[in-house]
């Protein structure tokens, strides 16, 4: 059996990117959260619908291979939108497909929201820099783009 050594269990907690990326991931998540709490719209249904908004009707499979989901969590978190009625889901060109567009209600909700967004927005670039904030989800495209067979462009 193999002994511990704990020089390489420190080296991997200081530098493994998939742990660090989560814990950084939880930590804005969380600060977004707080943020948005007031809209009734967690920052991962807000990310939703402002890519539901962008694209008129993404397919599922566009929409989770976006935000590199499998469509089956993809089909929860639409679920709670769809329930609340800010999204609809239609059939696409087939029976197959189906395509997700905001509710009147739901373009309603998401411009209610963006105030809160930009004030979430500001608080990061106050606390990291806009400039460096900036590089971040510059290296982090890259970085998904590297790392994965999706697509990272915008919807």
């Amino acid at each position: 059996m193999t002994s511990l050594d704990q020089a390489d269990v420190k080296l991997c907690a200081q530098s493994c990117a998939a742990a660090n990326i989560r814990r950084a991931s939880r930590a804005i998540t969380r600060l977004y959260g707080q943020f948005m709490a007031a809209t009734g719209l967690e920052p991962t249904q807000y990310s939703l619908l402002v890519a539901c908004s962008l694209t008129g009707g993404a397919t599922v499979s566009k929409l989770a291979e976006y935000f590199a989901l499998d469509r089956s969590a993809l089909a929860r978190n639409l679920a709670v939108l769809e329930k609340r009625g800010l999204v609809k889901v239609k059939h696409g060109d087939d029976r197959r497909t189906r395509k997700i567009a905001l509710t009147p209600f739901g373009e309603a909700t998401l411009a209610n929201a963006m105030p809160h967004w930009r004030e979430a927005q500001n608080a990061v670039e106050s606390k990291f820099g806009a400039e460096r904030l900036q590089k971040l989800l510059s290296e982090l495209r890259v970085l998904t783009e590297a790392t994965s067979p999706i697509s990272t462009s915008p919807i």
